[in-house]
């Protein structure tokens, strides 16, 4: 019953892991799109500000104009016939230039409530994000510290207790899990679903532009299919499982390289073999933890990752050359600087060694070995 009640708490504690990196990548994604809502809504209010002095302007010249056309009409017969058409056209003109403005007046003032509205949902994302961030800490925390004891759980109250605890957790990684798919893929999929009935629409009455926005429909399309390939990735790299640790590893560094610039460095040491399963995703997401920091923090044009693989211990070493840290202060608070606390928390967790040495202007050093071996004897 111990050894099935552990196995559920590490595989509880895995999966909550396993969503830390994405709730980073949804609250980055967030920040972005902020920026550019921001920079958006702060060209539209020129624009709008700028087409409000030409309705203005045009409202004037069409009282202008009708004053006129009054004036004609009144004393028609002062005038010429040629005259009358001239005023009747000029007062026609500037009363649909008018309306042509105002129009899009309106239509610059629906997009910029838009904008707001977006912003604003953004920001409330961005404040879920981090509220989840501080969730999942917690979490991992109380299974971390629930681990060693759970599996000497005598009391029936007390494994019963464990047993609620480990269900809410999964629980609420199922909700998290449902509601980034909702917030991002499944809104994404029903804009192009309203897109795609628009482009239908334009069919009718302007081809031309269909082929633009169809265009741009593909490149939703396939962001939003990159976003679903990362989430996958993500809960669980399949390559991990398929080809092992060093593949998996490599191809992320691949991605991230792509993604963010910097040059990755990968060297191995020792003998290469499989791991549990267990340990060969920890040592993924220590990792991949590791550089996520060195492309957020470190300002750093490269990273080196040396693993070395040894009889009975696995390590591994992440060195970047970028502006570093003061190590002290950083881990004294864990509440702005998850990245590090949760790499040491897991490490701590497999009766692993962790170390950091940093030195502001002269980049950081990760290191961390973790027993090759889930036996409780193996804690050093």
């Amino acid at each position: 019953m111990s050894d099935k009640l552990g196995e559920i708490i590490k595989n509880t504690l895995a999966a909550i892991e396993s969503g830390k990196e994405e709730i980073f990548f949804i609250a980055e994604t967030s920040r972005n799109e902020t920026l550019r809502l921001t920079n958006e809504l702060s060209q539209l209010k020129s624009d709008i500000s700028e087409i409000i002095s030409q309705v203005d302007a045009q409202e004037k010249v069409d009282r202008q104009k009708r004053l006129i056309l009054m004036e004609v009409n009144k004393s028609f017969q002062n005038y010429t016939q040629k005259e009358m058409i001239e005023a009747y056209a000029e007062a026609k003109d500037a009363q649909v230039t008018l309306q042509l403005l105002q129009s899009r007046e309106a239509q610059l003032r629906k997009r910029r409530d838009e904008l707001e509205r977006s912003l604003n949902q953004m920001q409330a994302t961005i404040e879920r994000a981090q509220n989840l961030m501080t969730q999942v800490s917690m979490a991992i925390s109380l299974l971390q510290g629930g681990i060693e004891g759970a599996l000497n759980f005598q009391n029936h109250e007390q494994r019963q207790e464990l047993g609620l605890r480990v269900i809410k957790a999964q629980e609420d990684e199922r909700r998290r899990v449902a509601r980034e798919i909702h917030d991002g893929p499944a809104q994404t999929l029903a804009n192009i679903v309203l897109r795609l009935e628009i482009a239908e629409r334009l069919l009718e009455y302007d081809p031309s532009r269909v082929k633009a926005e169809l265009m741009d429909l593909k490149n939703l399309v396939r962001a939003n299919l990159q976003d679903i390939r990362r989430i996958i990735f993500d809960l669980r790299p399949m390559v991990l499982d398929d080809l092992g640790l060093i593949t998996a590893i490599s191809r992320y560094l691949d991605n991230f390289s792509e993604t963010y610039g910097i040059e990755c460095e990968l060297r191995i040491e020792g003998s290469e073999k499989r791991l549990l399963p267990t340990l060969e995703v920890a040592l993924f997401r220590l990792i991949q933890e590791g550089i996520t920091n060195v492309a957020k923090h470190a300002h750093s044009s490269k990273v080196k990752i040396t693993l070395n693989f040894q009889d009975d211990w696995t390590s591994a070493r992440i060195q970047d050359y970028g502006k570093g840290f003061d190590v002290d202060s950083t881990m004294m608070t864990p509440g702005e600087h998850f990245g590090l606390i949760g790499m040491r928390e897991r490490v701590e967790m497999f009766y692993g060694r962790f170390s950091i040495q940093s030195c502001c202007g002269k980049g950081t050093i990760i290191e961390f070995s973790i027993p090759s071996r889930l036996e409780r004897g193996d804690k050093p």
